[in-house]
């Protein structure tokens, strides 16, 4: 079956938890090529949950080579709107900054790729804003970084009766933001 035109554009959901828990323990299916074990038992790691506002979201990878040096890596970059100026969201953001992250991007067809699973991802560019007029932003701007040896990987479909992400990985909690 072709599968042309049948793709959906934007990113429905962002899980992002620090990369020291997933340095060890994330599998792939040799056969299949997806990721099929991340780490922790019963629910002992954390992925916090974020929703991007609408249309804000995008994940984009691009390979960059340098022919003369024969070395290539792909630059994975991550951003996202987040609306509400709060404190605690701040304090988020602000122990986000110093940290070396592993991010999980939920696209709107419900596939999730892994951004920063060998070095880690960075959040390298961000705004914190109100606007002039009563209809403009009140929120976050955020932009998180990773540059990896490999596109990022692919995580096996969770469970689609549960229709909740992670659910086929025992060890993961997900936490609202």
């Amino acid at each position: 079956m072709l599968e042309c035109n049948e793709g959906v554009g934007g990113v429905k959901n962002i899980y992002i938890a620090n990369w020291e828990f997933f340095e060890s323990g994330i599998t792939i299916d040799p056969a299949t090529g997806f990721i099929d074990g991340l780490p922790g038992v019963a629910g002992s790691v954390d992925v916090f949950q974020y929703q991007p506002n609408r249309n804000t979201g995008a994940v984009t990878v691009v390979p960059t080579a340098n022919l003369e040096n024969g070395t290539l890596y792909y630059d994975q970059t991550v951003e996202l709107t987040l609306g509400k100026l709060a404190n605690a969201k701040k304090k988020e953001l602000e122990n986000m900054s110093k940290a070396k992250l592993i991010v999980f991007v939920q696209l709107y067809d419900n596939q999730i790729v892994c951004v920063g699973r060998t070095d880690g991802a960075f959040l390298t560019a961000g705004s914190y804003q109100s606007g002039k007029a009563k209809g403009d932003l009140n929120g976050y701007q955020i932009t998180l970084n990773a540059q990896e040896p490999n596109q990022p990987d692919f995580l096996e479909e969770y469970f689609p009766a549960s229709d909740v992400p992670f659910s086929n990985f025992p060890g993961i909690t997900v936490v609202n933001s």
